[in-house]
């Protein structure tokens, strides 16, 4: 006994090629270039947290006045200058890759007397590795470090 054909129209065929192409150019691959750009910016913020609390330890660390801690026991700061220029010189050595990934980091370095704390704030501006029309990105990041002595 022959088998029985199910013929569909000639109109109808193709049609599942047809809606898996707009599925995957509509649905698939932006969501593709989000999770892509989304790792890049996660990393690159990671890397720009990491540079900027080790500067802001290097700037709390040279920065402290530790004759007059030894003298007086006072906590304070003393040669901000070069707490400064260490600090800065620390941040950019911490990061790495920022050629590859297209950043451009910079960073501000403020000290406060009254705690006696350094505070740090970062900043990079990144171009989306995929989605190459959309504007840059820009990343923030904040650390504090406070002077600290051990006697």
């Amino acid at each position: 006994m022959p088998k029985a054909r199910v013929q569909g129209r000639k109109s109808e065929a193709g049609q599942s090629l047809l809606w898996t192409t707009l599925v995957f150019m509509f649905v698939l691959v932006p969501l593709l270039v989000l999770v892509v750009d989304g790792i890049q910016f996660w990393r690159i913020r990671n890397q720009l947290q990491t540079a900027t609390d080790a500067a802001c330890e290097e700037a709390a660390y040279v920065g402290a006045d530790r004759r007059a801690y030894r003298d007086s026991g006072a906590v304070r700061f003393g040669n901000t200058g070069q707490a400064k220029a260490d600090a800065t010189k620390t941040f950019y050595s911490t990061l790495h890759n920022t050629d590859a990934f297209q950043y451009s980091p910079s960073i501000q370095i403020a000290f406060d007397g009254g705690v006696p704390s350094s505070i740090c704030n970062a900043t990079a501006s990144v171009q989306p590795l995929i989605s190459a029309l959309a504007p840059s990105i820009s990343i923030l990041t904040e650390s504090e470090s406070e002077i600290r002595f051990s006697r």
